[in-house]
């Protein structure tokens, strides 16, 4: 079976979260990044291993071996750069909020849907280690019945060691 080959839109600080989805699967791999910041790209190709490199979103699009659009671009380039993956058939998935209005979220959806891919809104705290921790004490049902959950949550790049 052929792996996603995934193309990562957007190295800001969230994309370490999003690269921990991807890590270790046996059915997809980041193949390229893309970033306006040419040098930010290649800091974060070089952390996650990804020999492909882009600069230009519609370079991305044109890569043959790239099937899923992970977009972790600002909330108002969600919309078009959605449509443009959807034209240009690859999967999309966008991190919340989807749209900035209820009008781009159906045009989203209508663009997957024409043209036969899928799109995923993604929470991308899911695989992150301080909420991971937290549901496998409410699973173990080590506090009893909660009724109320407050977590404040510092994003980055754990010290590797």
């Amino acid at each position: 079976m052929k792996k996603i080959g995934v193309g990562i839109v957007g190295c800001g600080r969230i994309s370490d979260l999003h690269v921990l989805g991807y890590r270790d699967r046996n059915d997809a791999e980041i193949l390229a990044v893309c970033d306006s910041n040419r040098k930010r790209a290649r800091q974060k190709a070089r952390e996650w291993g990804v020999s492909h490199i882009y600069t230009d979103y519609g370079g991305l699009l044109q890569d043959p071996e790239i099937d899923l659009i992970e977009l972790l671009v600002p909330h108002h380039l969600h919309c078009p750069f959605t449509i443009q993956a959807a034209q240009a058939g690859k999967h999309i998935s966008v991190q919340k909020p989807m749209a900035l209005s209820a009008s781009e979220a159906d045009q989203m959806i209508t663009a997957a849907e024409k043209a036969g891919v899928f799109l995923r809104v993604y929470e991308n705290f899911v695989h992150y280690e301080p909420a991971k921790v937290a549901k496998a004490i409410l699973d173990a049902g080590e506090i009893g019945d909660p009724v109320m959950l407050r977590m404040h949550i510092n994003t980055g790049t754990p010290p590797r060691g």
